[in-house]
């Protein structure tokens, strides 16, 4: 396992000699997730991936968050017991809503599906991690078949339609983009879609319950952010280092002999990149058991992975967090953990954030 924030760096950054993903060798390439594809496979696919979910095509769905984020402030300081000792919680009212509504907008999915996709997500990790243990690779169709249901039915309903009749959204540009004059196979998009509502709700999620969690314990921090809204994005970037959403990734040595980290590597040897420690790595972070948005280099941290292999949906997740911490700011004046409060982790060892957070609010003035 490699730990400290240089090595975690090195591993990640060296596509063509660690690549790959846990549970997913061997798979044909349809069935593979662009994590598990190697090069130059995953390149080309994740050119394609780039062109559906690229900065300037996840901001399209910017004012639809943010009046959703604006909606679901307002019902949370408005909810029974907002103000109690006790507090509510904020999970299933203010931060689960957000990260599948911004997928299924970005891929013209219907609204009211996406409170399945957790529950698609979950099924996931449970399959993927039963056959890590026992040493196997599984496919996301075996993994979760009715998600895999439901998204072949999305992609074909589309394909029926004139290409003229198509929304710009994610899924049509899945459907039309071509690299190098090749396009994806309608079962190879279903893989990518599947991969990319289970990466992009559970860890955007979890990374603004983090964020609140943190910001609870600092209500001088907090009315700073409020009144300079400049703050928001360090606070964001700040959350993303010290709570990492994936703690971990498996890679797999794809060349005869390589050192990392003082340790000899030999093809066929899995390694695990710990990416919530190298983010609390003292040789690369100043005090950095303490959240602090003051503090320099804070885009060094190693959340979205870093270099060829960086996560394609960071800037939709950046989005959704700023949004969601400006609606926040906008509504709560102050806030603070609820009595008795007790932070849970999600049952698996990967995913990092809170599984409820009980916080007491004050609404805004």
């Amino acid at each position: 396992m490699a730990l400290d924030h240089e090595t975690v760096q090195t591993g990640l950054r060296s596509v063509s000699e660690f690549g790959g993903s846990a549970g997913q060798y061997g798979l044909p390439e349809e069935d593979t997730s662009v994590a598990g594809l190697p090069e130059p496979r995953h390149g080309w696919v994740r050119r394609i991936i780039n062109s559906v979910v690229a900065f300037h095509k996840s901001q399209q769905i910017e004012p639809y968050l943010a009046d959703l984020c604006n909606k679901l402030a307002q019902d949370t300081i408005g909810a029974e017991g907002a103000g109690s000792p006790e507090g509510i919680d904020v999970m299933p009212l203010f931060v689960d809503p957000l990260p599948p509504a911004a997928m299924a907008r970005l891929l013209g999915f219907p609204a009211e599906d996406s409170s399945r996709y957790y529950q698609w997500g979950a099924q996931l990790g449970m399959a993927f991690a039963e056959a890590v243990s026992e040493g196997r690779s599984i496919s996301m169709r075996e993994g979760c078949p009715e998600m895999a249901r439901y998204v072949d039915d999305r992609i074909a309903e589309r394909a029926l339609l004139p290409t003229e009749d198509w929304p710009n959204d994610a899924l049509s540009r899945f459907l039309s983009t071509a690299v190098d004059g090749e396009t994806l196979s309608h079962r190879a998009i279903a893989v990518q879609v599947m991969f990319a509502i289970g990466a992009g709700s559970e860890t955007t999620r979890n990374t603004l319950g983090s964020l609140l969690f943190r910001l609870s314990q600092d209500p001088d921090l907090y009315a700073e952010i409020r009144e300079d809204r400049s703050m928001v994005e360090p606070a964001v970037e700040e959350a993303l280092r010290t709570d990492a959403p994936a703690q971990f990734m498996v890679r797999r040595c794809l060349v005869p002999e390589r050192e990392l980290g003082g340790v000899e590597l030999h093809e066929g040897d899995s390694l695990m990149l710990s990416i919530g420690a190298a983010n609390l790595d003292p040789a690369a972070f100043h005090d950095p058991l303490v959240f602090d948005p003051h503090r320099d280099g804070l885009r060094d941290h190693l959340a979205f992975g870093t270099g060829p292999h960086i996560c394609p949906g960071a800037a939709l997740a950046r989005l959704e967090l700023r949004l969601g911490l400006n609606a926040w700011c906008d509504h709560v004046e102050k806030f603070s953990l609820g009595e008795g409060y007790d932070w849970a982790s999600p049952k698996t060892g990967m995913i990092h954030g809170p599984e409820t957070l009980r916080l007491r609010l004050t609404p805004s003035r």
